[in-house]
């Protein structure tokens, strides 16, 4: 049973694959600090959509600060300056961005296509070499009412899926 509620819910959270593919230590590590949390036992949900109740605060604080959010903006090529530090984002329709601060959101196959040749010996960046993207679909459901306390929330934990 522990397999079943508990094990097979972590394992897709932290690596997003069944708990026999991941090394238990990942499980345990996570399960240990989870119970040592004050808090930790405790589970909530958003209280709407997670692009308006979760995503658009990060972007209006942003935004306070002076900064800005390019959505559904696909980055062609980073430009470097003679430094090695960032000039530029070049993106696929032609704009440049240029910025005190860069956070790129996507997948690391695309980073490791992205990477500047300038950076690809340096050792933080070769790490990359090691990461392997798995795919991920999420799927988010809203329901036009609350459901009742009896269902499970976690409606495919189980799911071999």
């Amino acid at each position: 049973r522990v397999t079943d509620e508990v094990f097979i819910a972590m394992s897709k959270a932290l690596n997003f694959i069944n708990p026999d593919e991941l090394s238990m230590q990942c499980i345990l590590i996570a399960l240990n600090r989870f119970l040592q949390e004050k808090h930790g036992s405790k589970m909530a949900f958003l209280d709407g959509n997670p692009p308006e109740r979760l995503c658009m605060p990060i972007v209006e604080h942003i935004q306070s600060l002076g900064g800005q959010v390019h959505l559904n903006s696909r980055i062609q090529k980073i430009e470097l300056n003679n430094d090695g530090t960032v000039k530029q984002f070049i993106l696929t329709n032609g704009d440049a961005i240029e910025g005190d601060a860069y956070v790129f959101a996507g997948p690391v196959d695309i980073l490791k296509l992205l990477i500047p040749k300038d950076w690809k010996e340096v050792p933080y960046f070769k790490k990359l070499e090691k990461l392997v993207g798995v795919p991920v679909i999420n799927v988010h459901i809203w329901f036009d009412r609350k459901l009742k306390n009896t269902y499970d929330h976690l409606l495919f934990s189980r799911s071999p899926l």
